[in-house]
């Protein structure tokens, strides 16, 4: 990562755990347990690329970011439920190195109450269910704060309304598309689906928080007016690109640095733009070969050796990162349509940063 880029980013991410750890929202929750689940994903965040974004397309259209800065804590929290209820559906034990929610309650629940295992295990989902819901609630509790720092009430409104009406439902909608796939048959799903989900599952936020920082530098929630439209473009296109590249690295990347096992989209069976070129592309022999090689309870390194080499071989690897580049061109083509300053200076870094990540 670019040392400027980062330093700005530790910058970020110290003003939002801060203003996050200051709010006084989850002290009303009770019990206790509740409250600590409520605080943990927020206070513990990754690299705060959404509050960067929605902070750094206020200054880029002219605004003051600090006046952004209870709308950016806000995207923080609803990123956070989002993870909560992911890590349910996905079984998901670790979370940034630490345990997810609901098997950290499940923990509590062994040590407070004494009960069995599976006793145990289902309070944790349960309570990480109720965790994910105050932390909706407490992020659009967090974004009316912003009339606070003098964004006008009526622009307040507006902004809580997208978030509430446009990034709920698409979001929560990719998200049950990605929950459905597995449950039909492969050749039934069409990549045009796959890109629709990963539009609301990863792109939907991000779009938001640029659009709703560049909204309160121009005091307008009018989406559609040329500099918003080029930022929500900016954003769509970067979250589209990122996703793709995490699909990528899920296979091709390095087991040590990408933070979880290669292969666990095949394992999974999940109809990834890669899979579906794949499945396109390979001859029948291979089509029966790579549904052999889903689904696995493991894959050892040669495993991983004979996907990539298939991948490979058969174009899928490099019709994947043409597309990546292409909506990575979008992403920066979008960008150069707003006034050239040190934050789109750094909306740009961010970008390069995400497409090369290796992590």
């Amino acid at each position: 990562m670019d040392t400027g880029l980062k330093k700005e980013l530790e910058t970020v991410s110290k003003l939002i755990t801060q203003t996050i750890a200051e709010d006084t929202f989850p002290s009303g929750i009770s019990p206790e347990c509740l409250a600590s689940a409520v605080r943990a994903y927020p206070i513990h965040g990754g690299k705060r690329i959404r509050p960067a974004l929605l902070l750094w397309s206020c200054g880029a259209l002219g605004g003051f970011p600090d006046s952004a800065l209870y709308a950016a804590a806000a995207v923080e929290i609803y990123h956070s439920w989002t993870l909560v209820h992911d890590d349910i559906i996905d079984e998901d034990d670790l979370r940034r190195g630490l345990n997810t929610s609901h098997v950290e309650l499940a923990v509590h629940a062994k040590k407070a109450y004494r009960k069995d295992r599976g006793t145990c295990a289902k309070f944790g989902r349960d309570f990480a269910i109720l965790a994910g819901d105050m932390q909706q609630a407490w992020s659009f509790a967090m974004l009316l704060r912003s009339a606070e720092k003098g964004v006008p009430p009526e622009l307040v409104l507006k902004l809580v309304s997208a978030l509430a009406l446009t990034v709920n439902r698409r979001l929560i909608s990719g998200e049950a598309m990605d929950v459905e796939f597995p449950m039909r048959k492969l050749e039934t799903i069409r990549p045009e689906e796959v890109m629709k989900m990963i539009a609301g599952k990863t792109s939907c936020l991000l779009q938001f928080a640029a659009q709703c920082g560049g909204a309160i530098a121009l005091n307008s929630a009018d989406f559609s007016c040329e500099p918003l439209a080029a930022l929500g473009a900016y954003a769509e296109n970067l979250g589209i690109a990122f996703q793709l590249r995490d699909d990528y690295l899920g296979l091709f990347g390095d087991v040590r640095k990408f933070g979880k096992p290669l292969g666990s989209d095949f394992q999974e069976g999940k109809p990834t733009p890669l899979y579906l070129e794949a499945m396109h592309r390979l001859s029948d022999a291979g089509k029966k070969r790579l549904l052999e090689l889903t689904g696995l309870p493991e894959y050892p390194q040669e495993i991983i050796d004979e996907l990539r080499a298939m991948m490979r071989d058969c174009g899928a690897e490099d019709t994947l990162l043409r597309r990546t580049e292409s909506f990575t061109e979008r992403a920066a083509d979008a960008l150069s349509l707003l006034p050239q300053n040190r934050y789109t200076g750094l909306l740009s870094a961010l970008l390069d940063y995400l497409l090369a990540r290796t992590v």
